[in-house]
């Protein structure tokens, strides 16, 4: 069996949970629910899981600068495979996009040579299980309004402040 690891801590956006396999992120997650609720939440999708900080070092030095404003290359190791192809293909692509900068759903499907797939393109962002380090934040609708965010718009938009970028409500 691959021994599964999580964290979960408070940070200034909420509880963020973390969880990786073989080394690798898997899963990302921030809620205003409480400690508790977080660590129970992680255990219903992740049984086996077991708490570890140690595992966790590097990947929480890279969120808690990230949250205080610096500039962070989020290079670290994701398994996106459990993902159909799709999702898979606009996730990869979504890495590229910089930070400070965003773009519009109907762009990234254009990008991965699927014109006309926007509805598409929202619905994998949606199932996006490793959002900040997999930035979907920095997608926006074509009008130039903010769109969606699993977590909460809230946290999009405070997302987006850190990186300098300012976009329309809904």
């Amino acid at each position: 069996m691959d021994e599964e690891h999580f964290v979960v801590y408070e940070s200034s956006i909420g509880y963020i949970s973390i969880v990786m396999k073989k080394g690798k992120v898997v899963s990302l997650d921030v809620t205003d629910k409480g400690m508790y609720e977080a660590r129970k939440m992680v255990l219903s999708l992740h049984p086996d899981a077991t708490e570890s900080m140690a595992s966790f070092k590097t990947i929480r030095t890279l969120l808690d600068r990230y949250l205080q404003g610096r500039e962070v290359d989020f290079d670290v190791e994701v398994d996106i495979s459990r993902l159909g192809v799709f999702t898979q293909t606009v996730l990869n692509e979504l890495r590229k996009v910089p930070r400070g900068e965003v773009k519009t759903y109907g762009w990234l499907a254009k990008k991965i040579g699927k014109p006309g797939a926007a509805r598409a393109v929202g619905q994998a962002l949606r199932r996006n299980p490793i959002p900040i380090i997999i930035p979907c934040h920095r997608i926006i609708r074509d009008d130039g309004t903010i769109g969606g965010f699993s977590m909460g718009v809230s946290i999009k938009e405070k997302l987006l402040s850190l990186e300098g970028v300012k976009v329309g409500k809904r």
